[in-house]
């Protein structure tokens, strides 16, 4: 286990939706290294937010699971109130949650399709954020941070809601920074590149690929992004050091725009019926 004084999340709780797998999986376990308790939200897979708290005990940190979903207002009031009574407080919150749908171009986009991915990444965010204030406010120090991705500055071809979904997403953020400023709370978005995940990997194999490099040669650093890659970055903005970081998009992105990898997943994306 990590010595004590190397915490320097150590005290605080975080409340992570869509924590379970993937991006937020490795945003709650590097919160928990970093010394915080950890609240998991998820929606449909209960074996791997068990899984994922299991993983967070062992490093000597409190873990909860709460399924709710982000676009449900009662929920997510729920949610937060179970975390503030199971860790004490809440004084970290990201929106990780999200979801796609398969809607092409503007002028075929599906109507509820559309409506569905907002509700979840905008509405959802929100959501958590109305939740969370009131708590957030009666602390020294609070700490939000919402997941965008890069496809809100890249905006690939066949992922319109998606794309729509994500800015609106930065600029709530960016809104947010300034609002909260005098109640001590700090406000970040967080862009991740395309990451390998269990969605990523399936989508690969699905179309014929054994590997991330055949779609993209020129990784940076020679390999695709990792959970952990954000989720550090996660640890360290809710930390001392980077206590004067806010209202800021920050790209986890390698430094480059990664078309080939980009094109090939929302080409993918376009011919399903949805992820």
């Amino acid at each position: 286990m990590t010595e004590a004084n190397s915490l320097p999340l150590q005290g605080r709780a975080a409340l992570i939706t869509g924590g379970s797998r993937g991006i937020g999986k490795g945003i709650a376990l590097a919160m928990a290294e970093a010394g915080a308790d950890v609240m998991i939200n998820f929606l449909s897979d209960e074996a791997s937010a068990r899984e994922t708290a299991g993983e967070i005990r062992a490093l000597g940190r409190k873990a909860m699971i709460f399924r709710a979903d982000v676009a449900d207002s009662d929920a997510v009031k729920a949610m937060v109130g179970a975390a503030v009574e199971g860790l004490g407080k809440v004084d970290i919150l990201v929106c990780n949650a999200g979801i796609i749908r398969r809607d092409s171009h503007v002028y075929e986009a599906d109507l509820e399709e559309f409506r569905e991915v907002i509700e979840n990444h905008v509405m959802g965010a929100f959501n958590c954020v109305q939740a969370v204030l009131p708590v957030m406010r009666q602390q020294p120090r609070g700490d939000i941070q919402l997941i965008s991705s890069t496809n809100a500055r890249m905006l690939p071809l066949g992922l319109t809601s998606y794309n729509v979904a994500k800015a609106g997403v930065e600029v709530m953020g960016r809104v947010l920074s300034k609002e909260e400023r005098e109640h001590g709370i700090r406000v970040n978005v967080i862009g991740p590149t395309t990451t390998e995940t269990d969605m990523a990997t399936g989508l690969l194999k699905r179309y014929g690929f054994s590997s991330f490099r055949e779609v993209d040669p020129y990784l940076p650093f020679g390999r695709i992004a990792q959970p952990r890659d954000t989720g550090n970055l996660c640890a360290f903005l809710a930390s001392e050091a980077g206590e004067h970081i806010s209202g800021q998009i920050i790209y986890v992105d390698g430094s480059q725009d990664r078309k080939p990898t980009q094109e090939f997943f929302s080409s993918a994306v376009e011919q399903r019926s949805g992820i």
